[in-house]
Parts: C-alpha cells; sequence; structure tokens
C-alpha cells in the first residue's frame, strides 16, 4: 500500500429529512432521494477528472475521490457550480471539498469491497483524510431547529485550496472541524423558479 494525495467531494442532502416527514406520499419521496442521487451522479460524470476515481452513494450524500495528480481543474468554480445547479433544482445542499492523503494498494488504486458472508461489510476506503475531512464538515454544516451549524453552502478545505494553488481574496473566518480547518465560498448566484 501506498500514501497518496487525493480530493473528496461531497455533496449533502440537507432537508432530506425534512422532506421525508413533510409528506405522506411515499413514492414522491424515493423520487426526490433518487434524483438527488442521479443530479449529483450527474454533475460528478461531467467533472473532468483522474481515471483514478471513485464515487459512493450514502444514503443522503454522495462522496467522490481523485487522486491529485497536479492535473486537476478548476475544482472549487465546479463545486460553486455543481451547488448552485443543485439549489436551481429545489435541492438545499452542502458541497464541500477537501485535500489529503489517503491509502491505496498501489497500481490498483482504490478498492471498493463487498464481502459475501454475514456480516456482510462494505469497504469503501482504506484510511482517508479527504473523506474524513469532508464527514466532518458536512456534520458541522447540519443545523437543527435552533439554527445550529454552519449552514447550506459550499466549503473548501484550507489544504484543497492550498492544493489548488488559490488564496483567499479576502480573510474569511477560520470555520473549524475536527482535524480540518475551512472557508465557506461565496455561494453563485441563483435564480429559483
Amino acid at each position: 500500500m501506498i500514501d497518496e494525495d487525493a480530493f473528496g467531494i461531497l455533496f449533502s442532502y440537507c432537508d432530506v429529512e425534512e422532506d421525508e416527514y413533510g409528506s405522506d406520499d411515499r413514492a414522491e419521496f424515493i423520487d426526490r432521494f433518487e434524483n438527488f442521487e442521479r443530479q449529483v451522479l450527474a454533475i460528478l460524470g461531467d467533472l473532468a477528472r483522474p481515471m483514478d476515481h471513485h464515487i459512493v452513494c450514502l444514503g443522503h450524500a454522495v462522496y467522490a475521490e481523485l487522486q491529485d495528480d497536479g492535473e486537476t481543474p478548476d475544482l472549487l468554480g465546479r463545486l460553486r457550480a455543481a451547488s448552485a445547479r443543485l439549489l436551481r433544482e429545489g435541492f438545499v445542499n452542502v458541497a464541500i471539498l477537501t485535500h489529503g492523503s489517503r491509502w491505496v494498494l498501489e497500481g490498483e488504486g482504490v478498492a471498493l469491497e463487498v464481502s459475501a458472508h454475514p456480516p456482510r461489510v462494505a469497504r469503501v476506503s482504506r484510511p482517508s483524510e479527504p473523506l474524513r475531512r469532508a464527514l466532518e464538515a458536512e456534520a458541522f454544516a447540519r443545523h437543527d431547529e435552533a439554527g445550529e451549524g454552519w449552514g447550506p453552502g459550499v466549503y473548501v478545505d484550507t489544504e484543497a485550496l492550498e492544493a489548488l494553488g488559490k488564496r483567499p481574496k479576502n480573510a474569511p473566518t477560520v470555520l473549524r472541524a475536527r482535524g480540518g480547518e475551512f472557508y465557506r465560498v461565496p455561494a453563485l448566484r441563483v435564480e429559483v423558479t
């Protein structure tokens, strides 16, 4: 196994519980969360990315991880545009870009595994800083009735900005999640019809 750098991208469907409990129509809710997943998978499909990547659907969120090969497209701009696209489709979301090291099999990349015998175990990753940071930031972004949490928006790990060779134009507030520091990125203007 080797330790290599990677980017993580997480899209979280903020209102999944509200949509579930706000409707008595089971089919309507199923169609809604499946539509969220389809939208995110289409977004990720449009993203020019290295061949060594994987995507994990988590029910309330979709996570993609790709090797940092130094030839990364404008991930931050694309993340902002993707979040705006989801919002136009009616999905309040949290979009997160992270960076860090991950452990992969040398020459094989990420191995997705599901054991065949009980208990069934799905392994989607070996130790991965991008995955851990994305999940922790997503937890901090979640809000409740009291309004706690960072709220919906686009968040970028300070290490991801550094890896992309970008710097904030001003001195934004640093949001801390266990093991990572994040900036909230200004949203693109979205007109919801």
